[in-house]
């Protein structure tokens, strides 16, 4: 299941990898860190530190307080990488790769931010359409925009905490959801988080409804759309919106224990599990590649006019709901201290990523649990720790 975790909301050479000893499960290794082999430059600006010695130091201790099974993290200036590293397995005797293929969760989100702007610049959409004429009988779609949608201003009641859909979700992992039926869980008792524009809560149902309404308004599917505007221009190989719950080999596997009961403890593969019910937010798969390419793009509004970047990262939401000026959710992603921050979890993965928009530094993490795992946001755990030693003077600030 994808989960929000908002506090204030609910050396190598340029594209060389390192080697890294490898590990066991729970990230312990043969070699001492500091006595593994690197080689390369270290990028030196101004106001922030990319040494990869360090940076593979702090992952790997982070990783192990955690008890991950597996890690893929990068870290890249501008275009140019400076450091991609795996930890652990993905499965019993099979090491994850930095090339093996993982669900992004929320990442995505940035794309439909980015997709919806495009739509924007290219007049197929206007933000401040409201969405009643694609969605007849809708709650409160007569009010609703394309701008509050993205902006989770909308006020849906977000389905992932309504407790039948997530009895069903928990106990039918496999099972596939509709839109139609995601947005029922939220709507079906005619109550709204908020009234439309005057607050701001995260929710996934704002998500799914500006999916349906992005394809009813243009006539295209969201796939066709990442594909023509996103994946395909960007030189995104291995970035796709999938048609079921498979995912392009090599595969990190993902597993979890939130299924046990309390005399019958578990832990299984969750790796296939059905990703439909985080619907089109939830479903796209990459690598750490791909979305190591993706953090300039969009972190410098390369896709967009001025004007609809500077509406994308602007701090509208900073006095809404719980934001704050220093850590506020905009279109699509959360703005704290300069970094665009997103960080889901789906499916027994966690990712996370970040990119600095002062400093153009983007680190993108996957994460894997293992069976003694000590949390669920592994990935943006570690992201808070190596962003203190990136950028010591702008921490995450949630």
């Amino acid at each position: 299941m994808i989960v929000k975790f908002f506090a204030f909301v609910s050396l190598c050479c340029v594209g060389e990898q390192v080697a890294m000893a490898q590990i066991t499960p729970t990230l312990s290794t043969n070699v001492p860190p500091s006595e593994q082999p690197y080689s390369g430059t270290i990028v030196a600006r101004p106001g922030f530190n990319s040494d990869p010695r360090i940076l593979r130091d702090i992952v790997t201790a982070e990783a192990a307080k955690r008890n991950c099974k597996a890690i893929e993290f990068g870290v890249w200036v501008d275009d140019s990488k400076i450091l991609t590293m795996a930890l652990g397995d993905s499965m019993t005797d099979v090491p994850a790769l930095t090339t093996m293929h993982y669900r992004i969760g929320g990442i995505a989100e940035t794309f439909m931010s980015t997709l919806l702007l495009i739509l924007v610049k290219q007049h197929s959409i206007d933000l401040n359409w409201t969405i009643g004429r694609w969605f007849p009988g809708l709650l409160a779609a007569d009010q609703v925009t394309f701008r509050m949608l993205v902006a989770n201003t909308a006020g849906y009641i977000d389905y992932v905490v309504v407790p039948d859909f997530v009895a069903l979700q928990e106990s039918q992992p496999f099972r596939a959801f509709t839109d139609d039926e995601l947005i029922n869980y939220s709507v079906r008792d005619d109550k709204m988080n908020f009234p439309p524009g005057t607050s701001q809560a995260y929710s996934h149902t704002d998500n799914v409804i500006l999916g349906q309404a992005i394809e009813r308004a243009t006539g295209r599917s969201i796939k066709q759309l990442y594909n023509e505007n996103l994946f395909v221009p960007l030189g995104m190989e291995n970035t796709y919106f999938p048609v079921n719950q498979n995912i392009k080999n090599p595969v990190l596997h993902a597993f979890t224990s939130e299924r046990s009961m309390k005399n019958c403890p578990f832990y299984e593969d969750c790796t296939y599990w059905n990703p439909s019910w985080g619907s089109t937010p939830g479903l796209p798969i990459s690598d750490l590649d791909d979305v190591g390419k993706w953090g300039p793009i969009l972190g410098t509004g390369r896709l967009l006019t001025p004007e609809l970047f500077r509406e994308q990262i602007a701090p509208t939401s900073a006095h809404l709901g719980k934001n704050r000026p220093d850590a506020y959710f905009a279109f699509g992603f959360i703005v704290t201290n300069g970094w665009i921050v997103q960080n889901p979890a789906i499916n027994g993965y966690s990712a996370a990523f970040g990119y600095s928009m002062p400093d153009g530094v983007t680190i993108t993490l996957a994460a894997t649990k293992s069976e003694t795992s000590t949390t669920d946001f592994a990935a943006f755990e570690i992201l808070r720790e190596v962003v203190k030693y990136v950028t010591p003077d702008s921490p995450i600030a949630f």
